[in-house]
C-alpha cells in the first residue's frame, strides 16, 4: 500500500474502517476550499501552473477540451482563482511570514519509524525550521488554534521532525480566506509537539495492529447507549 502519510495515521485516530479507507481508496473529489488551498499552495511555490476556467461551469464538451488543454494545471472557476491569487498575495505582502517562507518547498521525506515505512512533504524545509502553509476560515489565533489542534497539525508536523530526524522549530503560515485575507505566524511550541508524537503513536499502534490481523473495525462493534446529559434543557422550536 505505500509508505504511512500523516494523513493516514490520522484517519486511524477516527477509526480503524476510516484508516483502512484512507490508505487504500482514491482521493475523495476536492471542495473548493481544498481546491483554493491547493492553487495557493502552487502560487505561492511555483509548483504547479494554476488558471480560472473563463465559462460558466466546469462541466461539459468545452471545458473537457479546456481541461485537455491544460493537462498539467490547477483549474479553478474563475472566482476562485480571483480569490486565490488575492490571497497569494497577502502571503507575499507579509514581512512577518517571509522569513519562514524560505527554504525547500515541497520536498517528500521518505524514512523509517516505529517499523514502518513512512513519508512526509513539508511546504518548507530549511535548515533552522519546517514550515506549514494553511488556509482557514479564520486566522484569528485564538480560533485557529482550536482548529490546528482538532487537525492536528501539531502531529503532522511533529511527523516531519521525525523524518528529518531532529527538532528544528515549527511553524505555520496561516492566510485566512476572505477579505481583507489577513496572515498569522504561529510557533508549534515544544509540549504541544510532544503531545502530537503521542498522537503518532496511538495511530501507528493501531494501524499495525489492524494491518496485521486484516480486521479493520469502524467506532463502535456494539450497540452505543444515546443518554441525554442530567443538565440537558428542553428546547422547543424546529429541530436543526
Amino acid at each position: 500500500m505505500g509508505p504511512v502519510r500523516f494523513s493516514h495515521l490520522r484517519a486511524y485516530g477516527r477509526s480503524a474502517a476510516h484508516g483502512h479507507h484512507a490508505r487504500t481508496a482514491a482521493e475523495d473529489d476536492p471542495t473548493y476550499s481544498m481546491e483554493r488551498g491547493t492553487a495557493v499552495h502552487a502560487l505561492l511555490f511555483g509548483t504547479r501552473k494554476v488558471c480560472g476556467y473563463p465559462g460558466a461551469q466546469r462541466r461539459g464538451k468545452e471545458y473537457e477540451a479546456f481541461a485537455a488543454a491544460h493537462a498539467d494545471t490547477e483549474i479553478l472557476t474563475m472566482a476562485e482563482y480571483d480569490k486565490a491569487r488575492r490571497m497569494t498575495d497577502a502571503v507575499l505582502a507579509s514581512s512577518l511570514a517571509a522569513r519562514y517562507l524560505r527554504g525547500v518547498v515541497e520536498t517528500t521525506m521518505l524514512f523509517r519509524w516505529m517499523g514502518m515505512d513512512c513519508r512526509a512533504t513539508p511546504d518548507v524545509n530549511s535548515p533552522d525550521h519546517l514550515t506549514e502553509l494553511k488556509t482557514s476560515a479564520s486566522a484569528e489565533p485564538v480560533k485557529f488554534t482550536y482548529q490546528a489542534l482538532r487537525m492536528a497539525y501539531h502531529a503532522q508536523m511533529r511527523m516531519q521532525q521525525i523524518g528529518c530526524k531532529d527538532k528544528r522549530p515549527c511553524f505555520i503560515v496561516c492566510v485566512e480566506s476572505a477579505e481583507p485575507f489577513p496572515v498569522t505566524v504561529f510557533e508549534i511550541e515544544k509540549r504541544t509537539l510532544e503531545i502530537g508524537e503521542k498522537l503518532l503513536v496511538l495511530w501507528a499502534e493501531r494501524l499495525k495492529a489492524c494491518e496485521a490481523a486484516d480486521v479493520y473495525p469502524p467506532y463502535c462493534q456494539s450497540v452505543f447507549p444515546l443518554i441525554a446529559p442530567e443538565d440537558m434543557e428542553l428546547e422547543y422550536g424546529e429541530a436543526a
